[in-house]
């Protein structure tokens, strides 16, 4: 049930389809979780500025069940590169936070994963 979320002044998102798709595969891949539970948002032309300065910047949010801590500064690095690569907004340009849930706390098709 990954949920990786990045929010953008970035006013498109270029080819978005695309994006779309290799953000769930990269989410998938770098959890080791089956794709088919990932869901990918993207929130272009936000109002947002970072370190004072409204160039390109973005904020990354990424939900997991059971995310821990110990793989954090990998997966920093991971989604820095991502995002660098994808939507040329530089590393230093936006902040990753993590949220670990508990399987009771995420639902679908009408019950959670507890």
């Amino acid at each position: 049930m990954p949920t990786f979320v990045v929010y953008t002044n970035l006013p498109t998102i270029p080819d978005a389809d695309q994006f779309l798709r290799d953000a769930s595969k990269f989410v998938a891949d770098r959890l080791a979780k089956p794709e088919k539970f990932v869901t990918v948002r993207v929130h272009p032309n936000q109002l947002m500025s970072h370190g004072g300065s409204t160039d390109p910047c973005g904020s990354v949010e990424l939900y997991s069940i059971n995310l821990g801590t110990d793989k954090n500064n990998e997966h920093t690095k991971a989604i820095g590169d991502f995002i660098a690569d994808k939507l040329t907004i530089p590393r230093d340009r936006f902040y990753v936070n993590f949220n670990s849930l508990e399987r009771i706390d995420v639902g679908i098709d009408g019950k959670t994963f507890a």
